[in-house]
């Protein structure tokens, strides 16, 4: 049984002295890292330094190499079109909820069928309803037809509902 102890402390022992050597090596490999990591900020520093002359020296005309002013000439395009992106974002975050616009449109075509059921419907005359096509034009209610299906739509809509028509 002594044997098995002995054995079961070993083991023990081996495995303690493993740990601690893996989480020393670890330790060791997160130290290193952390200076990488801070000589790469260092760098990233310094190169944004070089840009800022280099762009400072582009905006007055002075910078005499191609490929520095070429790479300028893009920084300074991408800074353009990123702050007209910035615009059009804070112009769809200041949109207002257009209620109106959103909720269901009325039935206009739907007749409840008549105590009658054996009498066929009179059929429509031709002008009344609109067919794929026909131009908008003013129904029950101010709507509109859309100009492709004809089915009718509400005031200042962007598309038909129906078939998906860009009408603005």
């Amino acid at each position: 049984m002594s044997d098995f102890m002995e054995s079961a402390k070993n083991l023990f022992n081996t495995a303690v002295s493993r740990t601690s050597w893996e989480t020393q090596k670890q330790l060791r490999q997160r130290s290193k890292q952390t200076e990488i990591d801070k000589l790469m900020e260092q760098r990233h520093q310094l190169m944004d330094e070089l840009g800022q002359v280099a762009m400072n020296l582009y905006q007055q005309g002075a910078l005499t190499d191609s490929q520095l002013s070429r790479l300028c000439a893009s920084i300074f395009e991408l800074d353009h079109d990123a702050k007209t992106r910035e615009t059009q974002l804070q112009e769809i975050k200041n949109e207002p909820y257009p209620a109106d616009q959103l909720g269901p449109a009325p039935t206009m075509n739907y007749a409840p069928p008549s105590s009658q059921s054996a009498a066929p419907p009179p059929p429509a005359p031709p002008s009344s309803a609109p067919g794929p096509g026909a131009g908008p034009t003013a129904g029950a209610a101010g709507l509109s037809a859309c100009p492709n299906c004809g089915n009718p739509l509400r005031p200042n809509v962007l598309y038909c509902r129906s078939c998906g028509t860009k009408l603005r």
